[in-house]
């Protein structure tokens, strides 16, 4: 089945420019800037604190918006489209399914990774002219690793526009899907407590009291994998003053690869589902 890459790139173009029309990207870009600036003055107590603490302070916001972005540019990408009858429009000219849905996901995913390049770019320049031993490489590591979960979740988002009918039930998936992922900690937290372990460890510090499975978490949350990665790039292991002495296996490699496998495994299942659906 020979792709049309002409085709990709024509459908991707439309979705970057109908979202460059409405200031998509200007708002997330500004939105970026400004949390990251406000979570640097708040770390560092009234000054710039230093990228590490910025992202440190940044990482609980930024797992939780860049997923709600992410989230409503992708969930009516199919359904809502063939609810209103655009879809069938697109599809009665000679392209294929793949071809639109790669498109789609190219143009929203370029949405996302310039809004973060160009956000958290832009306010880690101002942060490294204020402040003394800027860290680039974990910074840019951490830029990376936020366009990354975006991909992540969008495609998690068109998976579920593919799957359904209609974009309020796309919608809900998509914010369900946000829910298991931030619940999921709890979750462990929760197993650990009832199978006799001890979370009290994470207060006094004796990692030696936590079983090797309760380190999956990461694994199975895109947004805990997310935290756990942007915290490696700055070598932390120490939060709140307790040393984490993480597992050899959970390491910056093995999050990564977690991560590319909630990307793709969702897209194929879109691709699936999108072709079997009756537009």
């Amino acid at each position: 089945m020979a792709i049309n890459p002409n085709v990709i790139y024509t459908v991707a173009k439309k979705e970057f420019m109908d979202n460059v029309r409405n200031k998509w990207i200007v708002a997330m870009t500004v939105i970026f800037v400004i949390l990251t600036i406000a979570s640097s003055v708040m770390a560092g107590g009234g000054e710039m604190g230093e990228m590490d603490v910025t992202v440190g302070a940044l990482l609980s916001i930024a797992t939780i918006l860049v997923p709600i972005i992410a989230i409503m540019l992708g969930y009516a990408t199919i359904s809502g489209e063939a609810e209103s009858g655009a879809l069938f429009v697109v599809l009665s000219y000679p392209v294929k399914r793949v071809e639109v849905l790669f498109g789609k996901f190219l143009g929203l995913a370029a949405v996302i990774c310039l809004s973060v390049l160009l956000g958290f770019g832009s306010a880690g320049l101002i942060i490294g002219a204020t402040t003394e031993n800027t860290q680039w490489v974990g910074y840019l590591t951490f830029i990376l690793l936020t366009m990354l979960v975006g991909l992540v979740y969008l495609s998690l988002s068109i998976c579920c526009s593919s799957l359904l009918k209609r974009r309020v039930t796309s919608l809900a998936a998509g914010i369900l899907v946000f829910f298991w992922a931030m619940i999921v900690g709890m979750i462990y937290f929760g197993l650990l407590y009832t199978t006799g372990g001890s979370p009290e460890a994470f207060i006094t510090g004796d990692m030696s009291e936590i079983p090797e499975w309760f380190w999956t978490d990461p694994f199975l949350s895109p947004g805990d994998g997310y935290q756990t990665a942007s915290m490696l790039a700055f070598g932390l292991t120490e939060i709140f003053g307790i040393e984490f002495d993480l597992p050899e296996w959970l390491n910056m490699g093995t999050i990564v690869l977690s991560q590319l496998l909630w990307l793709f495994i969702p897209f194929i299942l879109a691709y699936y589902f999108f072709e079997r659906r009756d537009i």
